[in-house]
């Protein structure tokens, strides 16, 4: 668990006490594929590292749409806002597969940032990222056309989640389609396309694994600016 969590941006610059210390507050606990693991609206008191697998964060509209903020893999984390206010969780998180989850509560981590001040300034510098993040999604969603909102999309996401091949190109697991579009207010059928033909122009290259591919980062970085 410590070189999991190691990994983890929040702690990465910690030292080796300071990650025993840590550890020895995080619970861990197993969670099947699809179980609802934080509730939108519910209290809470906690936040979680993923050990393993992955998960969807997601917002309902008042229709029922669902609609996915963002994935997370492992050595991520969620639930950080309640650390720092006792507001209800403001969105609902669902694991994608099997996943090990490690939690720690708000008063655990409350004396840790009394005796590592420099992690407070370490979690406010992660939310503020993440809310970055977030505007600049939002921003591809109300200027950009569907195309190239997945072409940004693709983008951000090997950066985040993508390891870097001998030949240049970077290999990620794919998102299903259904939740890609989700993600870009679009639809199953729309995104299926733009993938095929970004597969076609070799800018995507399938691999061995189911949604396993190689990206060209570069190529799509040539279409976001085609846009701009």
């Amino acid at each position: 668990m410590k070189k999991i969590i190691s990994t983890v941006p929040l702690f990465s610059e910690l030292d080796s006490d300071e990650i025993e210390a840590i550890s020895s507050l995080v619970s861990s606990k197993q969670y099947g594929k699809n179980m609802i693991v934080v509730q939108e609206g519910e209290p809470g008191d906690s936040m979680a590292i993923i050990l393993s697998g992955s998960v969807k964060v997601s917002q309902y509209s008042p229709d029922g749409r669902e609609v996915v903020l963002c994935l997370l893999e492992s050595s991520s984390f969620f639930g950080e806002m309640a650390l720092l206010d006792a507001e209800p969780r403001s969105a609902t998180v669902t694991t994608m597969e099997a996943t090990e989850l490690g939690h720690i509560r708000r008063g655990d981590f409350e004396r840790l940032m009394l005796d590592m001040p420099h992690l407070t300034k370490k979690l406010l510098s992660e939310i503020v990222h993440r809310l970055r993040r977030t505007n600049l999604v939002l921003a591809h969603i109300s200027t950009m056309d569907v195309n190239h909102r997945l072409y940004a999309y693709l983008n951000d996401y090997c950066e985040q989640f993508g390891a870097l091949r001998p030949d240049g190109r970077i290999e990620i697991k794919l998102p299903t389609h259904q939740l890609m579009a989700d993600q870009l207010s679009s639809s199953r059928e729309t995104i299926s396309r733009a993938i095929s033909t970004l597969k076609k122009d070799d800018v995507i290259i399938p691999l061995a694994g189911r949604g396993r591919v190689k990206v060209d980062v570069d190529a799509l970085d040539d279409m976001i600016e085609d846009f701009d």
